[in-house]
Order: C-alpha cells, then structure tokens, then sequence
C-alpha cells in the first residue's frame, strides 16, 4: 500500500466523527444537478440510477464505501426531486388576460406599502375553461393611499375584478426563476387586482386553521396602523413576518446595506427570543424556595415551555424556510435539555438540512433557504476553529472581554458576509460593499434591543399591553433605519455583479463545506474551491439586448448599462436591467 493512500485512511478514520455532516450536502447535490438540468429527463431516470448504486454498494461495500454512499444520496436526491416535481404539475396560466371577473378562496393575504396581495386559491375565472384555469392565483390590489378597508377573511370567498399573467422566468440571465418559485408553491398566474372585492361568505372547507391566519393578518394590519407606516411595517415583519407594507425608499435602504436579512424571520429571531424565554423562566425559577428552583426538573420544565412558545411563534411568523431551519436546531437543543443531554451545533444543522430537503427538495432553490444555512454553517465552524478569543497583549478584565466582544463581532459579520455573498449575488445581482460595517453596527442593536423587545410582545400580548413593546419597539426600529439609510448613503453602496454560473456556485458551496465540515489541515482546501468559483465571474458576458418575458420590455446594453428601449421604465424588470 503507498505511502498516499495510507495517509488518506488515517485522515478519513480521524475524520470519523464528521462523515454524518456530509449525508445532505450529498443528497442536496443530487437536488440540484436535477433542478440544473435544461430539460426534464425520462422519469425513471434517476429511479434506475438509485437502484443500480444501491446495487453497487452491496457488490462494492467493501472496496469503495464512502464513494458508493455518497453516490446513493447523490442519485436518491435527484430521484426524490424527479418524483416530487411529477407529482405537482399545477396548472400554469400560458397567456396574459385582460381584467375580467374572478372568484376564489382567499388562502394567504399581506399588506404591502399601497394595498394588499391576496393568494386565492379554488379559483374560476370569466371566459377562461376549467382545465386551463390554475388552482391559486396571487394578486396586488392597490388601494387609496389612507383608504380604510376590512381584510377579507382568510378561508372565505371573495369576487374581484382581476387581469392575470404567467409568473416571469429570470429578470437576467441565471437570476433568480420566479416562474419556478411560483410552480412549486402551486401558483398558477400572477396579476392585480381592482376594487372593491366583494367576500361571499366562509368556504366550507374553513376551520381553526384559516381563523388563525385571520387573526395573524389582522393582528399586521394593527401593528402597522398603530405605529404607522414607516416603523410599523418593519415592527410588523419582526413580530409576524409580514413586511410586504415597507415602502419602497426603506426596502432599498435596507437592501443597499445589507440589513434586510433582519427584518425576515430568521434563525437569530428564533434563537434570541427562545433565549430570552428560557432564561426569563430559569430566573421566575430562582424566585421558588432554593430546594425546588434549582432542581433538575426546573430547568426540563422551563425547556419544555419555551418549545412550546417557540412554536407558536413559529407560526405566526408565517413558516419562513430560515426560521424552520433555526426552529429545528432549537427543538434539538431543547429536547437535548429536557433530556439531559449534550447536543451538537454542526450535527443539528445537518439533521435540519435533510429534514428539509426531504419534505420539499425544491426548499434547495428558495433564497432563505441557502443564505440561512450558508450563513449558519460558517458561523458554527467559526466557533469550533475556537478562534473568538481577545489578544494576548491584554490583561484580563472588562478591557479584555470588551476587546473580544468587539472581535467576535465582526469575525462573524465577515464570516457570514463571506459565506452568504455568492448566493446573494446569484440570485439578486446585489453586491453590498458595507455589509460588514452595517450587520457590525447593526448586531447589538438587534440583539439587545430589537428581539427582546418582540419577545416582549409576545408576553404582553394576552394582557392586552402588547403597545408597551410597540412603542419601545418604534424607537428601536428608528436607529435601525437610521443606520440604514446612512450606510446606503456612502458611496458604492449597492453594485451590481451578474449572477455567477451554476458551475461556480456548485464549486464555491463544495468548498464552503469541505472548509467548515472537515476538522483537520485538509479543509483548507475549500479555499481554493471557494476561489475557483469566484473567479468563474471573470468568464460571464451580460447579453447586449434583453428582452422581457411578456415581451412588454425590451432593454439595449451601453457603456453606462441597459438602456430601456420599450416598456415603462419604473416596473420591477427594468429597475433589475437599470442596475446592469
């Protein structure tokens, strides 16, 4: 046996511990060779390729293990995307419709800054057969700027007016596909809405479900009147994640600074309010007679209730993909407590990646989905590297753990930038220069402010005194689009990348993983990776024209950027080509 391959035994035995953490990143390759793909393969494809490895792996067990396991998650991904995406074929609108009555179920509602987006599904639409007609639509209805109205409720029937398009495929080449965003979420067509809608009455298929949803809808109607538009809307994604409200100069703000991330309900949401109630509880605790406060049971019982807090929350937030992900890893940590157990970062983060990837392959696609754990795995490496310690050169004391507080700081706002940054660019063609110095700056205020306030709301909100939080909460909010607005002030603050290549995404994520999985010398390897699939930006040319999908615009390139030859210039599609 050489010398090599003995060295790569010893590694691959030293790294025993870590080859579980490898089991989705595996299986979420095979997910997205098959979303990759240009057209849709035979569907016994991938069925037959996962049968014939698990064949090999019985033949070959014994010579080539980990290549054969590997190869069986990477064909079983693909054949579990495959099946799932026969299975869901909904009915996909192929031409524009001019307004025309419309009737539906009212399934998901949000406010936006000048009106209300309405999802409708069981839908029938004047003129247009049954068997073309697709089961859920979504709307915007604009109303009149400081119009009153009643949301309709979720689950019951409404009629409007409505003109209808098929959802549009990227805005540029390799951007984000929001007609295959819309195909899995069984949307058949977008358009707008025009008041009045007239509600029906209560489908008969509503239940407490569709009251809850009511009740969250209206309880973002209320935190956006009673602080008003500007800080409401974000206190409203806070709370509910509902942010749909914010007006366009803040989202702009907010994106040019890259501290959007903090209004969508994320793992730091989820992970600061369920340790604000866990601790909260283990302090009413110490309150108790010394001989019951500090026992054992305490602390399984204070778990056991903020689990089930934390899943309330969970849902009122809307089921965002990011706070499924920190939920998960939560439940984990706190069944570990209530167990008495000890429980590991990286390997709860794994579990919660195939949990995902399981119930829905196409979660690998979504935005939150990828930056959330992007984000996460880079951040957790970054605490097993054990490299969040204060210089030598001072002595200890409140000097010291400032020093390191400040260090910790921004190693983590440069790791996540750093891990996020490729993904970001893929799909919003949006570079934020001052990312670092925004989340640094912005951090603490979340963090100490923000969360625990929100977590407040939460506890206020059965006594009625929830605008006690509210209003704290309006402040808190104030600094933060403060900060925003400053940082998107400074020069170069939002540029424009096009999207990086599938096959540089596929190399930079392979070396994310292998830099933060591996424990040994080995995973400096992933730097290079990671470089590689920088650099595949060098090799990308933007077309000299672009053409809209609805054919409506149509955007010439110059020395300046695209300049709009056909179509209204202030519509979603030439303001992504006006960043070109």
């Amino acid at each position: 046996m050489s010398r090599g391959i003995r060295r790569v035994q010893q590694w691959w035995a030293a790294e025993a511990s870590r080859h579980f953490l490898w089991l989705p990143v595996c299986f979420g390759a095979g997910i997205a060779t098959y979303f990759s793909l240009p057209v849709e393969p035979p569907s016994y494809l991938f069925a037959v390729l996962a049968v014939a490895t698990l064949v090999g792996c019985f033949v070959g067990w014994r010579y080539a293990r980990p290549l054969l396991l590997a190869l069986l998650l990477f064909t079983l991904g693909a054949a579990w995307a495959n099946l799932t995406t026969l299975r869901q074929q909904p009915v996909m609108l192929s031409e524009g419709l001019t307004p025309r009555p419309l009737m539906g179920v009212v399934r998901d509602l949000e406010l936006t800054e000048h009106g209300v987006r309405l999802t409708l599904g069981q839908v029938t639409v004047d003129g247009l057969p049954a068997a073309r007609t697709p089961e859920q639509v979504r709307l915007s209805v604009r109303l009149k700027r400081g119009e009153d109205f009643e949301l309709p409720p979720i689950g019951s029937g409404i009629a409007i007016r409505a003109g209808l398009l098929p959802p549009m495929g990227p805005a540029l080449p390799g951007g984000f596909d929001f007609a295959r965003y819309f195909y899995f979420r069984d949307i058949g067509a977008i358009g707008y809405g025009l008041p009045p809608w007239k509600v029906l009455g209560p489908s008969t298929e509503a239940d407490m479900k569709d009251d809850f949803w009511t009740w969250r809808a209206g309880l973002t109607k209320r935190i956006v009147e009673r602080l008003g538009p500007e800080t409401g809307s974000i206190a409203a994604g806070l709370i509910t994640g509902d942010a749909r409200s914010i007006s366009e100069e803040d989202f702009r703000a907010l994106r040019s600074s890259n501290l959007y991330h903090i209004i969508a309900i994320s793992g730091e949401h989820m992970a600061i309010i369920s340790g604000v109630i866990f601790i909260a509880l283990r302090l009413l605790a110490l309150l108790l007679p010394r001989r019951i406060g500090l026992r054992p049971e305490m602390k399984s019982a204070a778990a056991i209730i903020t689990l089930l807090l934390v899943s309330a929350y969970l849902f009122v937030t809307g089921l965002p993909v990011s706070a499924v992900r920190a939920y998960i890893m939560i439940v984990l940590v706190l069944l570990a407590v209530i167990l008495r157990r000890q429980v590991d970062a990286m390997r709860s983060l794994a579990i919660a990646a195939l949990l995902m990837l399981a119930y829905d392959p196409a979660t690998l696609l979504e935005p939150g989905f990828l930056l959330s754990f992007a984000a996460t795995l880079a951040m957790v490496a970054l605490v097993e590297a054990r490299v969040l310690v204060a210089p030598p050169t001072i002595e200890r004391g409140p000097l010291r753990n400032a020093v390191r507080w400040l260090i910790t700081l921004l190693l983590v706002s440069v790791v996540a930038e750093a891990a996020t940054m490729p993904f970001a660019v893929a799909m919003f063609n949006n570079l934020s220069p001052y990312g670092v110095l925004a989340n640094s700056l912005a951090t603490p205020l979340v963090s100490l402010v923000l969360m625990p306030l929100v977590a407040l709301f939460f506890l206020l909100l059965p006594l009625g005194l929830e605008d006690v939080a509210l209003q704290m909460l309006h402040y808190g909010i104030l600094a933060l689009l403060g900060l925003a607005r400053w940082i998107s002030s400074l020069p170069n603050a939002a540029l424009f990348l096009p999207s990086i290549p599938g096959y540089g995404l596929a190399l930079f994520s392979l070396g994310l993983a292998w830099l933060c999985l591996w424990q040994s010398h080995a995973r400096r390897w992933g730097f290079i990776l990671m470089l590689l699939g920088l650099a595949s930006l060098v090799f990308v040319h933007l077309p000299d024209m672009v053409v809209g999908g609805s054919l409506k615009q149509v955007a010439l390139r110059t020395p300046e950027g695209y300049a709009l030859a056909r179509g209204r210039p202030d519509s979603m599609v030439p303001e992504l080509w006006a960043n070109g």
